[in-house]
């Protein structure tokens, strides 16, 4: 069985120090006395490079959390967008649900108030019937009352008449003596 080769960790180039520029030396003055603020300033120089390096880190890094947090922001933005949207969508759907429905409402109690003024009609004309038949009959009834008094009147009147025809053609004839007349 064949091993896999491990990888080599990448190492991070040390830090280059600058070296100052060798002068040539003159007589009489050390070049060992020189080496140590060369030394301090390379270091101080390389400390200052390090902290810049480490503040425009920070400032990357910080540009970049804010850029995420924009972007985010921004994402969350477009969701609570789409989110009134689609609120809306369901609101205005419900609203035109509601409004064919009240309208299916009032064809219906149209059409339920059509049919009960019909049949509010049929039984005021059957009403008026109805008192018309009653009065007719009421005027029959009176007419038929009025005949029979009229009849009876008629006959009694009539019987009068004829029982007072019978008891003349009863009654003895007066003879009357004439007159002789004067000349």
């Amino acid at each position: 069985m064949a091993r896999p080769k491990k990888k080599a960790a990448k190492r991070k180039p040390a830090a280059k120090k600058k070296v100052a520029a060798k002068k040539k030396p003159v007589a009489k003055k050390k070049v060992a006395a020189k080496k140590k603020p060369a030394a301090k300033k390379s270091n101080a120089a390389a400390k200052k490079k390090a902290a810049a390096a480490k503040k425009k880190a920070a400032a990357a890094k910080k540009k970049a959390a804010a850029a995420a947090r924009k972007k985010a922001a921004a994402a969350k933005r477009k969701a609570a967008a789409a989110k009134r949207k689609a609120a809306a969508a369901k609101r205005k759907e419900a609203a035109a649900r509601k409004k064919a429905a009240a309208q299916k409402a009032a064809e219906a109690k149209k059409a339920m108030k059509s049919k009960l003024a019909a049949a509010a009609a049929e039984v005021k004309a059957a009403k008026a019937e109805l008192a018309a038949a009653a009065k007719r009959e009421q005027m029959i009834m009176n007419l038929a009352v009025a005949k029979d008094k009229a009849v009876a009147k008629f006959v009694e009147s009539w019987t009068k008449k004829q029982m007072a025809k019978i008891a003349k053609s009863m009654k003895p004839k007066k003879r009357r003596k004439k007159r002789a007349k004067k000349a």
